[in-house]
Formats: structure tokens, sequence, C-alpha cells
């Protein structure tokens, strides 16, 4: 609802780069990964000291002056299997949120937690809305992922960063910590109602609510399955960190 009530109200620049078909043009660069075009735009040297520090007053003036270098990386993403290519973009934006921050840092960051949540969003409204619309929606937010990530200073995505679950852990643990998280009465970190059929816990209280990042999380794992643990790595690591958000 909070993203259908944001695509009713709010109309800015973004849309120009989907309803003028002349921004979408060959790039010099062609991959049907997001997780690779990301690594090579971390890489790219076009970039570097462009901002003095991260932020995101840096998106207006990105796009106001390298916008060419900002649609070369959105052109880049050639969708040749949607399905699939999407699948890897939730496992991108999980990555985004928390493979970036070394644990001892705690420096979980509230404008790139909105890529993540943003992707769960998208999953949400795909099957509600014509099969036409489904590239656009999905190429706006890649759009939105690019803005977000050079303006943030393209801080590296290690996997290292994302702590292995250990042998026992369940998603019952991570429900438990979001729930009495000393932040659960912060309004950015509690979103959103889980219940839990398939563990030991069932939350199913209304007013029990539970961090909106962990439920984009954990309902990635079940639609695309967590046969290597790595969706349940990816929460007990943020749920285990988190201590506030950096901006």
């Amino acid at each position: 609802m909070e993203a259908l009530g944001l695509a009713a109200v709010q109309y800015n620049y973004f849309h120009r780069y989907l309803d003028d078909a002349s921004y979408t043009r060959p790039s010099p660069i062609i991959s049907t990964s997001i997780r690779e075009l990301l690594h090579k735009l971390a890489a790219d040297k076009r970039f570097d000291g462009i901002f003095k520090q991260p932020g995101f007053d840096n998106i207006d003036p990105l796009f106001e002056r390298y916008e060419d270098l900002v649609l070369e990386y959105w052109n880049a993403w050639d969708l040749v299997d949607p399905k699939k290519q999407f699948e890897e973009s939730q496992e991108v934006a999980v990555a985004l949120l928390i493979a970036t921050v070394p644990p001892s840092t705690h420096a979980y960051n509230f404008f790139i937690c909105h890529l993540l949540t943003t992707s769960h969003a998208v999953r949400i409204l795909l099957p509600f809305i014509p099969v036409d619309f489904h590239l656009s929606l999905v190429r706006q937010w890649w759009l939105l992922v690019l803005a977000v990530y050079i303006a943030e200073c393209r801080p590296k995505i290690d996997p290292d960063n994302v702590l292995p679950p250990a042998k026992h852990a369940s998603w019952s643990y991570v429900v438990d910590r979001s729930l009495n998280s000393p932040w659960s009465t912060d309004a950015h970190y509690v979103k959103g109602e889980l219940t839990l059929l398939d563990d030991e816990l069932t939350v199913q209280a209304s007013a029990d609510h539970v961090c909106v990042a962990i439920r984009a999380i954990k309902e990635a794992a079940e639609t695309w399955g967590d046969v290597h643990r790595r969706y349940l790595a990816a929460a007990i690591t943020f749920v285990d960190n988190f201590s506030g958000w950096t901006h």
C-alpha cells in the first residue's frame, strides 16, 4: 500500500528516462548480471571523487552533471531472462544493505535500505500490473539503485561482511531479535507484520511488528528458496549488528 501510495502522488524527473525512449540506447558495456555491473561501477574511476561525502543530496547533482555515465550503466543491464534476473536483483538488494557494512561498524545505511524495500515492493506489485509494464518497473528500480549507490560513494559489496549462521540458527531467532530489539520503537526500523507457520514461533498479533528489511529478506528467501541459507545469514547479520541508521 505504501508503494502504491507513493506511485500515485510522486512523479519526478526519474520518469523522463522511461517516458522518453531516446534515453534507452545502446551502452558500451553490457551484462545480464547487475551484480557484475555494480562491481564494474565500483571500480569505474570516472566516478572517483565526484562527491566529497556520501549522501542522498548527491542524487540531483549526479543527474545534472553525470547523466550520460549513469545512463551508460542503466542501459547496460540486458534483460534476457527477466524472472532469473529479478531473482538476482533481490539477492543484490540484500547484499547492498548487508554486505557493504563491516559487522564491527554497525553502519547500516537508511537510503540503501530503500533499495531492498523497493525491490520487495516491486515483487509484490508485479503480479497485479499488466505484463507490458513489468520491464519498465524493474528498470525504474535499477535506475534508483544506480542513483543511490553512486550517491553513497559506491560502498564495496564484500560477501565476507555477511556472517555465516550457526548450524541451528532459524528464522525464529531473527524474528525474536527483531521484536525485542531496542530499536523496535523506531518507525524506520519497524514496519510490517510477519507470521511464521513453519517455525516454532508464531507472530500474529497486529501489534507485533518486524523490521521491514527483515521481512523483505525472509519473503525473498521464501520466494526463491534459500538452500545455502544466504538470506538467513544476511538477516542474522543485520539483527545482530544493527545499532541505528546512517544517512
